[in-house]
């Protein structure tokens, strides 16, 4: 595979081939009416990099802060959509952690760690709600039944 660099800095923008630089790779999104088919691109930008991949994660992020919010804002949510969301959560740290760390600044990555931590206790303390109120549920009908003979 052919990998070119186009140096816009040049008068004439001239194109520069090479083969193995460090950057972060991507397949854009293909539609039918791209005149190019590209398959994969680099970008090696530092600074375009972290902007791409905190875009990234703020869109992954708000799709969990919306599933955490239905979760909280619903009285009958059980433990499993609880542990859903916290699953996603931590498959997002993962990718930020594996993926995203060696291109992001630390800054960045501190604060986004932050905010899924502050879903995941949201969630925790969701579940002892649950699990609180299923208790006090359990108790009271054992109240209501008393002892038999």
């Amino acid at each position: 595979m052919a990998s070119y660099l186009i140096n816009k800095a040049h008068k004439d923008e001239s194109v520069i081939r090479f083969k193995n630089v460090d950057g972060y790779t991507f397949r854009p999104k293909v539609s039918k009416n791209d005149y190019i088919k590209v398959t994969e691109v680099k970008i090696v930008d530092p600074s375009l990099i972290d902007k791409i991949l905190s875009q990234k994660f703020e869109k992954s992020f708000k799709k969990i802060v919306e599933l955490a919010m239905i979760v909280v804002n619903n009285d009958d949510a059980d433990e499993g959509d609880c542990e859903l969301v916290v699953n996603q959560a931590e498959l997002l740290r993962e990718i930020l952690l594996t993926r995203y760390q060696k291109f992001i600044n630390y800054e960045k990555e501190q604060l986004f760690l932050k905010k899924l931590r502050l879903i995941e206790n949201e969630m925790r303390m969701k579940q002892v709600e649950i699990k609180q109120k299923a208790l006090y549920l359990e108790q009271q009908e054992e109240l209501y039944r008393g002892r038999s003979r």
